[in-house]
């Protein structure tokens, strides 16, 4: 059936591709599903289309809960009637390109998630999970190796946004929440387009420092400047860092004696006369190695 239809509409027809909205998309008897792009066709051969094949829509597929939510944040109703009890937690998703199957995707997506999650399309390549009643959501190694075997069982790379716990429910906050968390993730997907999951908590700093003025950002790139050539040291402070300044810890991930990483910590002390054992220390520390990180 495909084949047939490819010789008919040549490059305007497609099974996958990485702009579907140019795209009307049906779905053969057999399940398969295919795109003709929009300017292609004639009000003629879209109607003929329309009653040879259903066509797809995500919307029509939605539960009355799943209309509601999609309602509040992609129209911003908020007339639309929800029961909502703190807290929730949404996780944004992004798709590299649109899957073959995008209810296959979906229910998929679904099954890797309890029952209190919702899941929302805005688009074929972008959407949302709504987590109910968040208590120990899934870790980010948990989301990782969920969007790895996606990526793996669909051929699309993917990313993850996790936003924060929301425990202010009223339908203005949800709605202005949304809002906010899906531009922070568009900034992720561009500062760090290799990355596969995002938090609030490390991306919030690299929007704020993307933001900065230019002296701003000149000083911090300045304040590790005594030791930046010193490879092995920088990444022994990185992952200091990273451990909460933790000196058991980060050793144990360095492979390293504790004491040769204390001498290392007294090391980058003395050469920078910034105490990145003390906090306000190492919140500088930490976005002066974002500054070289974006530069």
């Amino acid at each position: 059936m495909n084949a047939s239809l490819a010789d008919l509409f040549g490059n305007d027809f497609t099974v996958r591709t990485d702009q579907p909205e140019q795209f009307f998309w049906y779905r053969t008897p057999d399940g398969e599903r295919f795109g003709i792009r929009k300017t292609r066709l004639t009000t003629r051969e879209k109607s003929l289309l329309n009653a040879l094949f259903p066509t797809i829509r995500l919307e029509e597929e939605l539960t009355p809960t799943q209309k509601k939510w999609a309602s509040l944040l992609f129209h911003k109703d908020e007339n639309v009637t929800l029961n909502v009890q703190s807290p929730i937690r949404y996780i944004h998703f992004h798709l590299k390109e649109a899957p073959a199957d995008l209810l296959d995707f979906r229910e998929a997506m679904t099954g890797l998630f309890s029952e209190e999650t919702i899941i929302l399309f805005e688009n074929e390549k972008e959407g949302l999970l709504i987590q109910l009643n968040v208590a120990d959501g899934e870790s980010v190694h948990d989301l990782e190796q969920m969007a790895a075997a996606l990526t793996a069982d669909f051929f699309t790379g993917m990313a993850l946004f996790v936003g924060q716990t929301i425990q202010q429910t009223e339908k203005s906050s949800l709605t202005r929440i949304y809002t906010s968390e899906k531009k922070w993730f568009s900034s992720g997907l561009t500062l760090f387009p290799s990355q596969m999951v995002f938090t609030h908590q490390d991306l919030i700093p690299a929007i704020l420092f993307n933001e900065a003025n230019k002296d701003t950002i000149h000083y911090l790139m300045k304040l590790i400047e005594p030791i930046q050539e010193d490879v092995e040291l920088v990444k022994s402070i990185r992952v200091y860092l990273e451990c909460n300044l933790n000196i058991t810890l980060a050793a144990k991930q360095l492979y390293v004696h504790r004491n040769s990483l204390q001498y290392r910590v007294d090391k980058f002390i003395e050469k920078t006369g910034i105490d990145v054992k003390s906090f306000k220390g190492a919140v500088m520390v930490y976005l002066s190695l974002l500054a070289q990180e974006l530069r």
